[in-house]
């Protein structure tokens, strides 16, 4: 029973919903600004949700032995039930909205657009996704956005910090995102996706996640040295501990469940450190 909770969180795409809504309020958090309200949070926990069923909806090919890709051939109703729940939430939240945030919700769109749908006349390739290198800084761009500039957009922020929040955030899913390819490398190879692994090999991937890591130290550390609360530094640092472990332990292991609650889990692992970090 546990473990079909479990899978229907994972694999459902809830998990990764959930950290979407927590990593939107770190951003608030680490800049001194006040919580979003309600329906902000459904559209964040709605979009990401109906986005990712959607993905899976249509996904056919995953890395071997995939325990999600298994679970969304015996359940595609699932995905069908979840993905029209997070389409009900964005349209239920969208009305709060701010004009910003319409803008903001453009451009959003329209690189998720791009990136998942046959749209750019580049030949057969035609989707942003279908070019490593870029496939990787939109992601991980597209996931800045919408944690780190959409919570922020209509409030008074200090510019240097929303910076340093924005670059440090960017690493960070890309860190995430990096993962994900060396996964899943065998599959964009047989693809001709030439992503950094598929380009590079594995050991110089991890190498790259390695160096983004230790920016990401740096940059912590250099927010304590320029004068900035020392408690969300030690926690950024305790987080990038954390995800060091979680990089190492995919060396031994391709289990999805590694990926889906350890790697992911990382984007609730750091909001809840600089939740404490500030609490306590």
């Amino acid at each position: 029973m546990v473990r079909k909770i479990a899978d229907f969180v994972l694999f459902g795409s809830i998990f990764i919903a959930a950290c979407a809504v927590c990593l939107c309020m770190e951003t608030n958090l680490q800049m001194h600004l006040p919580l979003n309200n309600f329906s902000f949070y459904c559209f964040v926990f709605g979009a990401t949700l109906a986005q990712y069923n959607l993905h899976y909806m249509t996904k056919t090919r995953a890395a071997q032995d995939s325990e999600r890709l298994a679970w969304t051939l015996r359940y595609p109703i699932r995905h069908a039930v979840l993905l029209s729940l997070g389409a009900g939430l964005v349209v239920f939240s969208l009305f709060s909205f701010h004009i910003r945030h319409y803008i903001i919700l453009g451009i959003m769109a329209a690189i998720a657009f791009v990136y998942s749908f046959p749209v750019l006349p580049l030949g057969k390739r035609r989707r942003i996704k279908d070019f490593g290198l870029v496939k990787i800084i939109t992601l991980a761009l597209l996931w800045t956005l919408v944690t780190v500039w959409f919570p922020v957009v209509k409030l008074p922020f200090d510019p240097r910090l929303f910076g340093y929040v924005f670059f440090n955030r960017f690493l960070f899913m890309f860190v995430l995102c990096l993962l994900f390819d060396v996964r899943d490398i065998e599959v964009d190879r047989a693809q001709r996706i030439h992503t950094i692994p598929v380009m590079t090999g594995r050991e110089r991937s991890y190498q790259i996640a390695y160096g983004a890591l230790f920016l990401l130290a740096a940059g912590s550390l250099f927010r304590y040295a320029t004068g900035g609360d020392p408690r969300i530094p030690a926690a950024m640092l305790l987080s990038v501990a954390l995800t060091l472990i979680t990089v190492r332990a995919t060396r031994r292991s391709n289990s999805d469940y590694l990926y889906l609650a350890g790697i992911d889990g990382m984007m609730l692992a750091q909001p809840l450190l600089v939740y404490l970090a500030i609490k306590f």
